[in-house]
């Protein structure tokens, strides 16, 4: 299915509205950098700020990785092969690995208007298989495989948070994530009320990469309730913002 201009900005829109709804408060200083280097293309692990006039490298946090996949994933989407050389590139000199490949490559499907949860894993697996002799860590890829198949099962016998993840359950950030996003992806408030509540030391990034996959799925974020209006007003603005930016850039390219 082809999505027309208008709906793949509101995709966009809606993501960066769940980075920020679900992020720290020091992200949003961030994001703005991360975007731009991924339209220039400049895809790198350290990031150079101005400190005391001296030139400072900084490494690239699990977050602003997560961050980066995400936005790789949107920007790419039209062109899947493309969107793996940025991630491989990415991981040549990064922590990334094979589960920022597939968050790129949920969010991409979610762009293109072709991910359908029922089918997800089943996709990602078909497509991924094949790989894994190709990978610069197969072991690494096949974990990653077989802890999407859990995901699988536990949403097809709707099992529980609790039960999902206790001994020899799903561990990875991105089989939680798309655990949170398939039990209850109709809504974007419910997926990530449930993963702000995860029980394992990766809630943030699993919250963070849940919320932007429901909101690339859905193309919109629910508005909160009364008292936090005024805050996702502000919110919403400043994404819009980044949105807008990566679609005009996007719309140059494609």
């Amino acid at each position: 299915m082809l999505l027309t201009p208008r709906s793949v900005k509101s995709r966009f829109r809606a993501i960066f509205t769940s980075i920020l709804l679900t992020a720290p408060p020091n992200l949003p200083d961030r994001l703005e950098p991360i975007v731009e280097l991924i339209i220039n293309d400049n895809l790198n692990a350290l990031k150079t700020t101005k400190q005391n006039d001296q030139t400072e490298k900084i490494d690239l946090t699990q977050i602003d990785l997560t961050i980066a996949a995400i936005g790789i994933g949107a920007y790419w989407h039209q062109d899947l092969q493309e969107m793996r050389s940025r991630l491989l590139a990415l991981q040549s000199h990064s922590k990334a690995d094979i589960q920022e490949l597939v968050l790129a490559y949920v969010i991409a499907l979610a762009c293109l208007g072709e991910l359908h949860p029922r089918l997800l894993i089943n996709h990602i697996c078909d497509d991924f298989q094949p790989r894994i002799a190709l990978s610069r860590t197969p072991q690494s890829q096949q974990q990653c495989l077989a802890q999407l198949q859990l995901v699988q099962q536990f949403v097809e016998c709707g099992a529980s948070t609790i039960a999902s993840h206790r001994e020899n359950g799903l561990s990875d950030a991105i089989a939680s994530s798309l655990y949170y996003f398939l039990s209850t992806h109709h809504s974007w408030r419910i997926v990530t009320t449930r993963a702000q509540r995860h029980p394992q030391p990766n809630q943030l990034q699993v919250t963070i990469q849940s919320g932007a996959i429901a909101a690339a799925y859905l193309g919109e974020v629910n508005s909160p309730i009364a008292q936090d209006q005024a805050n996702f007003s502000r919110i919403s603005t400043k994404a819009i913002i980044l949105g807008d930016r990566l679609w005009s850039a996007w719309v140059g390219l494609f």
